[in-house]
């Protein structure tokens, strides 16, 4: 596996950030955050996770030289998993940084991760829970403009609609009090990168990474760099294209909730399909699929949608699985959400 760089107290990336050091990266974080000062306001409380690779470190670096005009409260997060033969040494150079820059560094170690779903589960969960206890309002990762458009792509062969195809925002509620925040989106990994070369900073090489066994690693080290051949500003198109599809995404919903509430069907469990027969189709779609996902919390793909906004789908007897034991039956010209066996 891959080891990285190993602390040592007389490089320059161990030592305690200098409050004179200013760059190109911390000019354009800077302007970014003040372009969107809801993003990370001055005086937040801020839960920093911080892997040792090159996005959380540019990232945690540029917020700490940054962290005197912003007046932020700046607290560490490190993850280990425990998939790898060097997790703790890892953590190890992750908590040994945070001291040589005076910070302080939370570490959670997991017992039995089986899968990446079940991995992220227990990240966000924890935390979650430790925002809650420290009292930090945003937690902030190093997610970039390459993480973005590798996302794009990833929904994109999924067969995701604009919701999918726009995730990796800059900013979501984790959970109540609590914003996801991702300041680097405008940096891309080659930014981050250079960012961390320039400043000397230790990072610390994740040889899963190269895994190309895994469809995200491939996706970055074979399709990313055939369409950046095309066009050298592809991952920087992607993500705006993302940016813009989310902003579309979130008007879809608006006028959806709109519609529904005149249809007067969000206080309602049936739901008449002459209701959206006059809307346009990606409407008629995104209402119906609020309206099952806020009775039932059950989330269709964009199939499973198409499938039930065909009119030969109208069968008295039609019964449709929708998953957490609700089903969705047509009944008297109407679809109706009923619970428990058909």
């Amino acid at each position: 596996m891959g080891h990285g760089s190993s602390p040592g107290s007389g490089s320059p990336g161990q030592r305690a950030p200098s409050t004179t050091s200013w760059s190109r990266w911390h000019h354009r974080l800077h302007r970014s955050l003040l372009a969107s000062p809801e993003l990370l306001p001055s005086g937040a409380s801020l839960l920093v996770a911080v892997s040792g690779g090159q996005d959380s470190l540019c990232l945690l670096r540029l917020l700490q030289d940054l962290q005197r005009l912003h007046h932020w409260s700046l607290q560490v997060l490190h993850g280990d998993h425990r998939w790898r033969p060097d997790s703790a040494a890892n953590a190890a150079h992750v908590q040994s940084l945070c001291t040589a820059w005076g910070l302080t560094c939370h570490l959670e170690v997991a017992s039995h991760l089986p899968s990446e779903a079940v991995a992220r589960h227990w990240r966000y969960a924890r935390a979650i829970a430790l925002s809650r206890q420290l009292g930090c309002g945003h937690l902030v990762t190093g997610h970039t403009a390459t993480d973005r458009a590798e996302t794009l792509l990833f929904h994109l062969c999924r067969g995701s609609g604009s919701r999918g195809l726009g995730s990796l925002r800059p900013q979501r509620q984790l959970a109540p009090g609590l914003q996801l925040t991702r300041p680097l989106l405008r940096f891309s990994r080659q930014d981050t990168l250079q960012c961390c070369q320039a400043l000397r900073l230790p990072i610390w090489l994740d040889a899963s990474n190269e895994d190309q066994r895994l469809t995200r690693n491939r996706i970055r080290h074979r399709v990313l760099p055939e369409l950046e051949q095309v066009n050298g500003a592809a991952v920087a198109h992607m993500a705006a294209c993302a940016q813009q599809l989310a902003e579309e995404s979130d008007l879809l919903d608006q006028l959806a909730r709109e519609a529904l509430s005149a249809m007067g069907a969000d206080q309602s469990t049936s739901l008449c399909p002459q209701a959206w027969a006059t809307l346009p189709r990606a409407l008629a779609s995104r209402c119906l699929a609020h309206w099952i996902r806020d009775h039932t919390d059950c989330d269709l793909d964009r199939q499973q949608l198409n499938k039930l906004l065909l009119p030969s789908l109208s069968h008295p007897r039609t019964m449709v699985p929708l998953g957490r034991g609700w089903w969705l039956r047509w009944r008297g010209g109407c679809i109706h959400l009923q619970r428990g066996e058909p």
